[in-house]
């Protein structure tokens, strides 16, 4: 099986998800919190896992915040992780929750990809939901669970560039040989409007705007209008060295790190 630790890093733009997201490939289970959670995926329900241990504190508190969370959402459920009992052992190796501080919430998305999670001390029922992830967000996760890099493609249909940013993406993609996945996301979709806003893209902009995310989930990149399919891919393989978005011009790729 191969894992990924996946931290989505502030870079000088100021982009950040709300957490570091531990990525790894689904396996099955017969037995525990595993079944729960393969019965929430076939229901195509958003699962709020509770990851706690006998004699912890503040479990009342974080379920009361969870139950609020799940009737605002409707499709989700609460599913509680014991993290001491054996048939939750691989669990709790797959998503290194043997040494945090609990009660931890993990959120899953509709189609089993864990999206999120945070220590419940403090947390809130807005909080809880902003890290529900959107369509568009939960393709980006699945790619970059697969270890690949991915380009976020925000545009709307009656921009004049958007074929042509398309085709760019597209020839990207094949230049990067299985190594890149592509991300299109509508600027007028409203269920978009959080992913667009994590993303630091505005939907008001009158060109696409292409964000580039290497499979570490950084941000390596951000190009308005059609980009140098070459440009995309180098800036795929790069690691952040604090520059775009926001620390260089418009459709410029983001420079090595200084070593």
């Amino acid at each position: 099986m191969r894992k990924y630790a996946v931290r989505f890093l502030k870079n000088a733009g100021g982009f950040g998800f709300v957490c570091a997201m531990i990525l790894a490939t689904p396996s099955e289970s017969a037995a525990g919190t595993a079944d729960d959670l393969q019965k929430a995926k076939g229901k195509g329900q958003v699962a709020f896992v509770l990851v706690t241990e006998p004699g912890a504190g503040g479990i009342a508190e974080a379920e009361s915040v969870i139950s609020d969370a799940v009737k605002k959402l409707g499709k989700a459920v609460l599913i509680q992780l014991d993290r001491t009992r054996p048939e939750n052992a691989e669990l709790v190796t797959r998503y290194r929750l043997a040494g945090p501080q609990i009660p931890i919430v993990l959120v899953f998305a509709s189609n089993g990809i864990i999206a999120g999670g945070s220590i419940a001390a403090g947390l809130t029922t807005e909080r809880l939901l902003g890290m529900v992830p959107t369509k568009r967000e939960v393709e980006l996760i699945g790619i970059l669970q697969s270890g690949k890099s991915a380009l976020v493609l925000a545009s709307r249909s009656d921009m004049v560039e958007e074929g042509e940013t398309v085709k760019a993406c597209k020839k990207a993609e094949d230049l990067a040989a299985g190594k890149l996945g592509i991300v299109r996301v509508d600027l007028t979709d409203k269920a978009e409007k959080a992913f667009l806003a994590k993303l630091k893209i505005d939907v008001g902009s009158r060109q696409p705007v292409t964000v580039v995310i290497s499979s570490r989930g950084q941000v390596t990149g951000s190009f308005i209008g059609p980009a140098n399919p070459s440009e995309l891919v180098l800036a795929s393989a790069k690691m952040a060295g604090g520059c775009c978005p926001g620390g260089r011009k418009a459709g410029a790729a983001c420079p090595a790190p200084a070593r």
